[in-house]
């Protein structure tokens, strides 16, 4: 049995020759009677393929699911999926629409659990390429926001990325010295973003952070002072975590980014680590970073004596 709505997908994929006609048959599908598997099919299409005709109907499908949104888009995955296509083909008129969707709270049953944390997010960047000022506001009241999700971190994480493209460095810096009831990712994203902060912050920053025992914190710690506008900064931090490091994910971001960068200091300071280091996680991550740069003879001479020792080691151990 053919499920309903198969015949408009199918017919929609075979049109992938005919740009103009695709676009023209997805417009045609935006309608609510529609079934979610043909207005995902369309959508996908209209995001690939931005058409300014489509607004009007994205908006009116928009507003059907948002008019009962629980009952008609549990998760907000519709009106999530519509905002991608509609972003960039929005119109400053569009504005109140999207504060109204920025602004979403939906509780679900049974635990009743607020469920359109995305559609805050997907709603923000919109916002953001409309009206930076309103933006600004909504950045900072979702980057602190209640009902961030504890796993994906959003809507915070997606705030942050929006204040950072405004330079709000002030509230990024305020969260990441924040000591609590703050989300690793979130953290990260901050850290990462704060490349043009003044020098004089940045030890605090190291200070606070350079002990966290989670990958995410420290890769933007490695982020911040590696890519700072005046760096690189925290030269005996860096170099220290190539012998001492606690954290294997960390660690191994950390060798392949400096030996991609390819600053002599830190590509020297990789390879004498690389010469005497005897476990076999360190080694292994060592030799995936060397790997990068195998063309030049010293380095591929250590990378030869690492590959050997890792042969010679006995089985992996956690450190």
């Amino acid at each position: 049995m053919v499920r309903k709505g198969q015949d408009e997908i199918r017919t929609l994929k075979n049109m992938a020759e005919q740009p103009a006609a695709q676009t023209a048959f997805a417009i045609e599908l935006l309608r609510p009677k529609q079934g979610r598997d043909v207005l995902m099919a369309a959508l996908t299409v209209l995001t690939r393929r931005p058409a300014d005709d489509a607004r009007p109907a994205l908006i009116g499908l928009f507003n059907h699911f948002a008019e009962r949104g629980p009952a008609r888009d549990p998760g907000c995955f519709m009106r999530r999926a519509v905002l991608d296509a509609w972003r960039p083909v929005a119109l400053p008129a569009d504005r109140a629409t999207l504060l109204q969707a920025v602004n979403t709270y939906e509780y679900l049953p049974p635990d009743f659990h607020e469920d359109a944390i995305l559609l805050r997010a997907a709603a923000l960047v919109v916002l953001a390429e409309l009206d930076e000022e309103m933006a600004r506001y909504h950045g900072v009241r979702l980057l602190m926001d209640d009902h961030t999700d504890p796993m994906s971190g959003e809507p915070a994480l997606t705030a942050a990325k929006v204040l950072a493209s405004l330079d709000e460095t002030v509230v990024l810096y305020s969260y990441a010295m924040r000591r609590r009831g703050v989300l690793p990712e979130v953290v990260s994203e901050c850290l990462r973003s704060l490349t043009n902060l003044p020098d004089e912050l940045l030890p605090d920053l190291l200070d606070l952070h350079q002990t966290s025992e989670d990958a995410i914190v420290l890769v933007g710690l490695f982020d911040l002072l590696l890519n700072h506008r005046s760096g690189p900064h925290g030269r005996d931090f860096l170099t220290g975590y190539l012998t001492n490091g606690a954290n294997l994910d960390a660690y191994r971001y950390l060798v392949i980014t400096l030996i991609a960068q390819g600053d002599d200091h830190f590509v020297n300071a990789v390879l004498d680590v690389a010469r005497t280091m005897r476990n076999p996680e360190k080694v292994d991550a060592l030799a995936d970073a060397l790997a990068i740069r195998s063309g030049d003879p010293v380095v591929g001479d250590v990378l030869a004596q690492l590959t050997d020792r890792l042969r010679s080691l006995p089985g992996r151990t956690s450190f």
